[in-house]
């Protein structure tokens, strides 16, 4: 549990000295979560390394569950109910150990933005997992980054693979919408947008917006992201099509009210769109109406005001180092106040 743990939140230094310090254990551990954590440790030093033992790993896995799909229809031929079970039982289990080793080897190229290919990698796999929800759920963000990044010819079609992918996923938790991650919902918002689907993305969006209000009711004092997220993406999405007017607008209207919407994920994508602005306009690509500068400012101030208990990034928990450098700079304030100095400075306003 502690070297999944460490791996899971990317201490991959301890997690080598773990398993140096206690080989004597390592030896009683399950063969296969052995080579994944040795596999995931060697990806820091050699990705390459690590992506042909995770293909090692993953091979076996896949002769595994093929062995087991056979038995599954021997049993049935033989009208077993009971092996058929056991045998179908079997079959989730592996497919359980093998999907953490798919991910972890299209990771490597995720972390390159080589999207194509961690698209080929979850197409090999399309035999064993296209029913398991994890797998759906990758391959459509995969596709949601590749519309993001392809010719506009091709870019509706990436987003409609994208919506096959994501629609199921809602629809399966469409009464209890807010359980689905804001970043899913934020997507096929997106990619309906981007597919001339005006009418789903704004049912969507009032389905987001009921249900904020009724737990809005039920717990006056809890916040809730969703809506303000998905407002966000969209935002963020004008913002890179250059449309900064209506994007920065959008943004600035999803974090009303301050109080409920101003958080670490929140301020992460807006603040993004605030450095892009003035990006473009530091190196005069865009025009911007001083109305809408003179609407950023008042918005950084608010985020000045409200985001003093708001913090901008984890701090990371083993780094005594790193919370001593952060201390009185990890909060929205700091950033929002650095922010609009920038903005002031480059519009000299």
């Amino acid at each position: 549990n502690l070297l999944l743990l460490y791996v899971k939140h990317q201490y991959f230094d301890q997690a080598a000295d773990v398993m140096a310090e206690n080989t004597h254990l390592t030896f009683k551990m399950d063969p296969y979560l052995y080579e994944y954590l040795d596999a995931i440790i060697v990806q820091q030093s050699s990705p390459e390394e690590a992506f042909r033992r995770f293909d090692d790993i993953a091979n076996r896995h896949t002769d595994n569950q093929r062995k087991i799909t056979k038995q599954v229809q021997e049993c049935r031929q033989n009208n077993d109910e009971d092996a058929v079970k056991k045998a179908v039982n079997e079959y989730d289990e592996a497919l359980e150990k093998y999907i953490p080793v798919l991910m972890a080897q299209a990771k490597i190229y995720w972390d390159k933005t080589n999207y194509n290919m961690v698209e080929k990698i979850f197409r090999k796999s399309v035999e064993f997992c296209n029913e398991h929800d994890s797998w759906k759920l990758n391959v459509a963000h995969v596709l949601f980054m590749q519309s993001t990044r392809t010719l506009f010819s091709t870019q509706e079609n990436k987003y409609k693979e994208a919506i096959g992918f994501y629609e199921p996923i809602v629809k399966k938790h469409y009464d209890n919408i807010l359980s689905v991650s804001a970043i899913v919902l934020a997507n096929l918002c997106v990619s309906y947008i981007m597919t001339s689907q005006n009418e789903e993305a704004e049912d969507l969006m009032r389905k987001i917006e009921k249900e904020e209000e009724q737990m809005g009711y039920e717990d006056p004092e809890r916040k809730i992201y969703h809506l303000c997220i998905v407002n966000l993406v969209i935002g963020t999405l004008y913002c890179a099509k250059g449309n900064f007017e209506f994007g920065i607008t959008r943004v600035i209207k999803s974090m009303e009210p301050y109080s409920k919407k101003l958080g670490m994920d929140t301020w992460h994508y807006a603040k993004r769109c605030f450095l892009g602005l003035i990006e473009n306009l530091a190196k005069h690509m865009i025009m911007v109406r001083d109305v809408v500068l003179h609407d950023c400012i008042q918005f950084l101030e608010h985020a000045e005001l409200y985001g003093k208990n708001v913090a901008c990034r984890i701090q990371p928990p083993l780094s005594a180092a790193a919370v001593h450098e952060l201390q009185g700079k990890n909060t929205v304030t700091y950033e929002a106040r650095l922010i609009k100095g920038l903005l002031l400075l480059v519009c000299d306003l």
